[in-house]
């Protein structure tokens, strides 16, 4: 769950999916290691607030659904994570799924540090 992800959509039960391309703006969220979610809109920080994780429904025959809390904004989604990507649930009746990916840090590639054949690639293709 730590780490960076950006968002990819929101889909409702009575509405058009919602998209970056849709809705013209790219938005992520950073959640650290010291309990703090970081929110971006267009790589800029919009809000933060410290959240919480705990698991729910331990009782006989209930499933276990994993929650995160925000602490300040008095909001719990649902949330599990499958591999790259994060799917978190609103709790409060609103059918909302939003799922995001997760942002691979490390080294970006530029084009000085490719390999030589794209280089001579992109040096004859203007």
């Amino acid at each position: 769950m730590l780490g960076r992800w950006e968002w990819q959509q929101t889909a409702t039960s009575n509405k058009i999916a919602l998209t970056p391309a849709n809705t013209g703006h790219h938005m992520a969220v950073h959640f650290d290691q010291r309990g703090r979610a970081r929110f971006y809109q267009d790589d800029k920080l919009v809000s933060a607030a410290a959240f919480t994780l705990r698991r729910d429904g331990m009782g006989f025959h209930e499933p276990v659904r994993h929650i995160i809390t925000y602490r300040g904004y008095q909001v719990t989604q649902y949330y599990s994570v499958i591999g790259n990507q994060l799917q978190l649930q609103d709790t409060d009746g609103r059918v909302a799924t939003h799922s995001y990916i997760r942002v691979v840090s490390g080294p970006k590639n530029t084009l000085g540090s490719a390999d030589p054949s794209l280089r001579l690639l992109h040096a004859s293709n203007p």
